[in-house]
């Protein structure tokens, strides 16, 4: 049975769902679900859905699906949705690949500024290193320096030492060639 056809004759006597279940002693949910193709009517409520509507049993029970225009437009509505997907399926692709683009194009572009910022780092890095290797070199020349000095500075002591402020030998200091403090005769 078409509950498609009990909704369009309740239609066309402009009857609620609520009128027609009260004129046939049903809830409103019953009638719902006849028209949702859910349940059918019984035979007795049938008989009275013929009264009030004045159309026969047969042309109620009569399925509209058997129709070549009911079938056509329900094919029509198809061709109508799944060109309307395609469609739509076009619109997203294209939306897509729009979105794609600038997304690859954001990207290459953080690319760049991380490439930049990596240059700057290794130019830094590179600097640090010159730096460093200057003040390593200065350390050394500034301890090769300061070793040459004390190096200076113990040869005058040890000259000082031996020959005096005035540069004569001081008897009994240990110059080369001079003979040590013990081995000095002293005439005794």
């Amino acid at each position: 049975m078409s509950g498609v056809r009990i909704k369009e004759y309740r239609e066309k006597m402009n009857f609620s769902q609520r009128d027609l279940a009260g004129l046939l002693g049903v809830s409103v949910r019953s009638v719902a679900r006849w028209e949702r193709n859910i349940s059918k009517p019984h035979p007795d409520e049938m008989k009275k859905i013929t009264k009030i509507t004045g159309i026969t049993e047969d042309e109620l029970l009569r399925s509209d699906d058997t129709s070549y225009e009911s079938k056509k437009t329900v094919l029509d509505e198809i061709a109508d949705g799944v060109g309307n997907l395609v469609t739509g399926q076009d619109i997203i692709n294209e939306s897509l690949n729009i979105n794609h683009n600038e997304l690859v194009k954001e990207l290459q572009a953080q690319n760049e500024q991380l490439l930049s910022i990596i240059d700057s780092y290794k130019a830094a890095l590179d600097s640090s290193r010159n730096d460093l290797r200057q003040k390593r070199i200065r350390t050394i020349t500034i301890l090769i320096t300061c070793l040459l000095i004390l190096i200076l500075i113990f040869g005058t002591w040890l000259y000082w030492r031996n020959h005096g402020f005035d540069g004569r030998v001081i008897e009994g200091s240990a110059e080369l060639g001079t003979p040590s403090y013990n081995q000095v005769d002293d005439g005794q």
